[in-house]
């Protein structure tokens, strides 16, 4: 759009818009997710994203011979709805179906494949044209729904709904042997206890576990949006072109999109050796001293100072507050979030938690530039850096290690 390769230019404005509506979509979606879920299931739910995701991309593929910014508005809303979903839903999929010792490990591919998606735009995207790159992009859902019609509901879900049957055939595919008696056992007696102590939004704020639960989870996902990934992402090749860097914007932007798919592939090997607070505690002190050293890199430029000979800064800056960021706050507030609460209010604790985490994302993305062009873009990376600081302090004062624990023993450590 800014090259005038489509026949849709957009405005700054208009293109703040585009990047934003998207979080603003999953503001809102992830409380009919946890109902969805709780109603339907997890599978149902997650592969029912998929027809708004399509009809998404088919309103943005039109927007370009109609000529229509629009269009492009009501397809990035439907996919943030869509994202709302699929952010609360699978965390609570994936705490129910993984065993204890790979919990961590197997919540931590979410990010994985969000490296996969975000790197695979940045390939594609600079090469091909504007109607190509839709038609590469509608092709996920479908692949998504073939992939997941072939994996069982969870064992939780299914009990609930009483198809003891299915639970324990599910549980049989899940860990590949027959001899799942003893879990299911423990699994049914978790959803009586459940039921028995059915959910209201008071239940959130009932007990000393849940309250801490709460506001844990909201601290992580709000503290993964204020260190900036949204903004650095989606304005990645903005960042490198301003910076005046030799290195061409679009390798640069593939560049980073490698890094952090490597460094998430990294996670499921350590978060459960090394753990959940270390992780995020290495994380968020990489990502502080990253975001200081490219907000100096700015500083120093805008006031015309001469950065040639640290032309190099921005990209090894990004390079480290990437690597950083994907293996600790890219995977783990979301795989946190799946152990922390207790069945009954996992649903609706989770729908809270990625509202408010969306909330952020979308305030970060639309005045990104804004914030950017009247502050200058030192202070509003230095913002970030001062919200990593806070992360740090945040998890080291009040985490508790969740590494190798059962559900029933998070919740003891939670409620003191």
């Amino acid at each position: 759009m800014e090259s005038g390769e489509t026949d849709i230019p957009a405005s700054s404005s208009e293109q703040s818009w585009i990047g934003s509506l998207t979080p603003l979509g999953a503001v809102f979606s992830p409380f009919l997710a946890g109902y969805a879920a709780d109603r339907w299931g997890r599978k149902t739910t997650l592969i029912a994203t998929a027809c708004p995701v399509i009809v998404g991309w088919v309103l943005i593929a039109c927007a370009e011979p109609a000529r229509s910014i629009p269009l492009i508005y009501v397809g990035r809303i439907i996919h943030g709805l869509c994202v709302g979903v699929a952010f609360t839903v699978l965390p609570m999929y994936c705490g129910e179906i993984a065993e204890d010792k790979v919990r961590g490990a197997l919540g931590s591919l979410l990010q994985i494949m969000i490296s996969v998606g975000l790197l695979s735009q940045y390939v594609v995207g600079p090469y091909v044209s504007y109607l190509v790159l839709t038609i590469f992009s509608v092709v996920v859902p479908f692949l998504f729904v073939v992939a997941m019609w072939f994996v069982p509901e969870s064992p939780y879900q299914l009990i609930m709904a009483r198809k003891n049957q299915q639970a324990l055939e599910s549980l049989q595919w899940l860990r590949g042997t027959k001899a799942v008696n003893e879990e299911l056992a423990v699994i049914e007696e978790n959803v009586r206890d459940m039921l028995a102590n059915k959910a209201t939004p008071r239940d959130l704020i009932a007990t000393k576990a849940t309250i801490t639960a709460l506001y844990l989870s909201v601290g992580l996902v709000s503290l993964q949006q204020l260190t900036g990934i949204n903004a650095i992402l989606f304005y990645c090749q903005t960042i490198f072109e301003t910076s005046g860097s030799s290195l061409d914007s679009s390798v640069a932007t593939i560049i980073i999109g490698t890094v952090m798919l490597l460094a998430s592939t990294l996670t499921p090997f350590v978060v459960d050796s090394l753990g959940r607070r270390i992780l995020l505690l290495v994380s968020a002190g990489g990502m502080a001293v990253s975001l200081a050293a490219l907000g100096t890199f700015f500083h120093l430029q805008n006031n015309h100072s001469d950065t040639s000979s640290i032309g190099w800064l921005p990209v090894v800056s990004l390079v480290v507050y990437i690597i950083v960021y994907s293996p600790g706050f890219g995977s783990l507030p979301w795989a946190v979030m799946g152990e922390l609460f207790t069945p009954n209010v996992k649903s609706m604790a989770s729908s809270v938690s990625a509202s408010i985490c969306w909330f952020f994302a979308f305030l970060i993305t639309k005045f990104f530039s804004t914030i950017s062009e009247e502050l200058g873009s030192d202070y509003a990376i230095w913002i970030f850096g001062i919200f990593a600081v806070v992360a740090f302090v945040s998890v080291f004062f009040l985490l508790p290690e969740t590494k190798g624990k059962s559900l029933q023993e998070i919740q003891a450590i939670l409620g003191g």
